[in-house]
């Protein structure tokens, strides 16, 4: 709020003697004044520095103050301080950054970054956020933390780029706004180029699992010439009391049946398989292979 006058008082009379009292607390007396002296007809309550709403939000922002007279009484006044949009949106961090699979699907979450807007009013405070090139990446706003999350845009391949720079603006609806610094990495990952895989088996037939569509199971680590080694396993069954009826082998991921199944048990059965880097257990790919159980063909 600009320096002004909040009220003029004027027919006071000669024999009543005004005063300027604080109602609630003392803060609002180091922003206002009284201008009168004793037997003036008219008083004036001015501002002698800005009000700021982020000051009064405490105080329902709004000032309380009494213009009192020396005969006893007192008339009680509220100065209500309407919010202006002066603060710009702050980022709770200046960098942000995160490691990503190269392999990450596209739609997944990154990372969140949020900036802070202390204007009191909401429509003041209210934030939206944009980022520059690369185009690989995307703002999503979550407006209940008001914060925004970064999300996958476009695929990911580690050959063409390794580390992925930009900026994230945050502005509020009068343009005030503040910057921030994103660096994705991106890693090299093993991958299955299908994350779902079919195969049928005999029933009562033990051995390999052969004719598996819509290839045959293998990872890939073909960035750069990386090409690790990777050792297979079988992390799950799905129904699990046919956990020991299968084996993968570790090397190159063909899986085999080791106990007879029963079509009249069961017509379907997931296997959910790893890959695992050899020099990094932390770098893993999954996926699943459903296997029909069908008669034996005559």
């Amino acid at each position: 709020m600009d320096l002004g006058v909040i009220e003029v008082i004027t027919n006071i009379s000669p024999d009543v003697r005004l005063v300027l009292e604080p109602y609630i607390g003392s803060i609002f007396m180091t922003y206002v004044e009284l201008v009168y002296s004793d037997g003036d007809s008219i008083a004036i309550v001015r501002t002698i520095k800005p009000l700021d709403a982020e000051e009064t939000k405490q105080t329902a922002d709004a000032f309380y103050y009494f213009i009192s007279c020396v005969r006893g009484a007192k008339n009680a006044r509220s100065l209500y301080v309407l919010d202006v949009n002066d603060n710009s949106p702050i980022f709770e961090s200046k960098s942000y950054s995160a490691t990503v699979s190269e392999a990450m699907a596209v739609g997944s979450h990154v990372l969140s970054v949020k900036a802070i807007d202390v204007d009191v009013l909401m429509g003041n405070k209210r934030i939206t956020y944009s980022i520059l090139p690369p185009d690989e990446f995307e703002v999503s706003y979550d407006g209940h933390m008001n914060a925004c999350d970064i999300k996958l845009a476009k695929p990911l391949n580690y050959t063409n780029a390794q580390q992925y720079n930009f900026i994230v603006e945050a502005k509020d609806k009068e343009g005030l706004s503040d910057t921030a610094t994103v660096t994705i990495t991106a890693e090299d990952y093993p991958y299955f180029d299908h994350s779902l895989y079919k195969a049928s088996i005999e029933k009562n037939k033990i051995g390999h699992v052969s004719d598996v569509t819509p290839e045959a199971i293998k990872v890939k680590d073909d960035n750069r010439g990386i090409n690790k080694p990777v050792v297979y396993s079988i992390t799950t069954v799905v129904p699990n009391e046919y956990q020991n009826s299968f084996e993968i082998d570790q090397n190159n991921g063909v899986i085999s049946v080791t106990m007879a199944l029963d079509r009249e048990e069961t017509e379907q059965i997931a296997v959910f398989i790893q890959a695992t880097q050899k020099d990094n257990a932390s770098k893993t790919a999954d996926a699943v292979v459903v296997l029909t159980i069908v008669d034996v063909t005559q």
